[in-house]
């Protein structure tokens, strides 16, 4: 089947990230044609009978805004050994019945359609994207006012849902105690409805880090999708860069007893120069930029035959580096440093990625590049051993 979202860029256009990304929420009705392919009732119920891939952590139920105990809607499943809970059909239908919810954690791992989504996000935004499916009963609300970590991409399937817009954003909120608030608290500082919006099958709904919202189903079994996108921040600079630090001498040093105003002023300027001298050097700015490439997830569907028709399949020395210097690139192993010529430049960078790599997989990759050049990349790489049949 035609999987859809072929140019997702082209569809949301430049107005989305010149107007909403990251400020605004964005409603765009009937934003996919055949969303029954991704997402349905009968998908739903086929993936839930799966019971083996579902336990406690990506299976989770709600009864108006309470979340409910694992073990009110599991049992020992019979076909594992150990004590395995997995949801138990008749609880979770009775719960569902009686108006619970039900929440799947990172569903785009069990459905290629959904996992074709969030690579498309990923792409769009270079962000990391995780999809959790949310089923509810009318009148019956999992969640109140509240803002998530991540921008949302809310994409409906079945029934329909009300959503709440609420006028306030809190200021880039991050996985911490400070933004973990009550649920009176989070009521208080949501403010007041600025738009309802009501989603039907097909509609997407954008709502940027930080907005306060609430949905509510107006008929039984709503399904949506939220796609949540996390971004790099300069707090992830300091992750990248802690190696760094921990190899820096001063970093390392005593501060010695009981140290007076005046050394501590003295040793928090010292810190400064030595942080500076980190965070300024040219390998940290390589280093920072590799990580901001490779944040999003690396998502990659088996294909067993396709492996069979693509021709050899090489493996990658892991043990020689892809490294940028001086907007020169090279390739560094424990003995030697070689620089890439421009033309492979790019080939290189991606191939160094992989464990494994065709030549056929390059050229889809690189439909651009020409045959010639990605076939004496090929050959000049197989010469230096870098990578090899076995």
């Amino acid at each position: 089947k035609r999987l859809i979202m072929k140019n997702l860029e082209e569809k949301f256009g430049n107005k989305f990230f010149l107007e909403h990304f990251g400020v605004n929420y964005l409603y765009k009705p009937k934003f996919f044609d055949e969303f029954e392919e991704m997402m349905s009732l009968d998908i739903l119920d086929s993936m839930l009978s799966k019971t083996n891939i579902w336990n406690n952590k990506n299976f989770i139920m709600m009864l108006d805004q309470k979340k409910l105990n694992y073990g009110d809607y599991s049992s020992i499943s019979m076909e594992t050994t150990g004590n395995n809970y997995r949801p138990d059909v008749n609880k979770v239908e009775n719960l569902v019945a009686r108006g619970a919810s039900i929440i799947l954690n990172e569903i785009e791992k069990h459905n290629k359609n959904l996992l074709k989504i969030a690579d498309d996000l990923q792409n769009l935004t270079n962000g990391r994207c995780q999809g959790n499916l949310y089923f509810s009963m009318a009148s019956h609300q999992a969640f109140g006012p509240h803002f998530d970590l991540h921008d949302v991409f809310a994409i409906h399937f079945e029934g329909e849902k009300v959503w709440n817009i609420y006028e306030n954003i809190e200021k880039n909120p991050i996985n911490h105690p400070v933004f973990k608030l009550s649920s009176e608290d989070r009521k208080k500082r949501a403010g007041n409805i600025i738009d309802q919006v009501t989603l039907r099958p097909g509609d997407l709904l954008y709502i940027p880090r930080g907005q306060y919202h609430d949905a509510l189903a107006s008929k039984n079994g709503a399904i949506h999708i939220a796609f949540g996108l996390s971004y790099f921040k300069p707090i992830d600079m300091m992750t990248t860069l802690w190696e760094k630090f921990i190899i820096n001498d001063f970093m390392r040093e005593d501060i010695g007893i009981r140290p007076s105003e005046n050394e501590v002023k003295k040793l928090l300027q010292r810190l400064s120069n030595e942080l500076s001298n980190v965070i300024n050097s040219e390998e940290a700015v390589n280093d920072v930029t590799k990580n901001i490439k490779q944040w999003p997830y690396q998502i990659k569907n088996f294909s067993l035959k396709s492996l069979l028709s693509e021709g050899p399949v090489y493996f990658v020395d892991k043990s020689v580096k892809f490294e940028k210097s001086k907007n020169k690139s090279f390739l560094k192993s424990p003995k030697a440093l070689v620089e890439i010529p421009h033309k492979f430049e790019t080939i290189i960078e991606f191939l160094m990625r992989q464990e494994t790599i065709s030549k056929n997989t390059i050229k889809n990759e690189f439909k651009n590049i020409s045959n010639d050049i990605i076939d004496e990349c090929i050959e000049n790489l197989k010469k230096m051993s870098v990578i090899k049949l076995s």
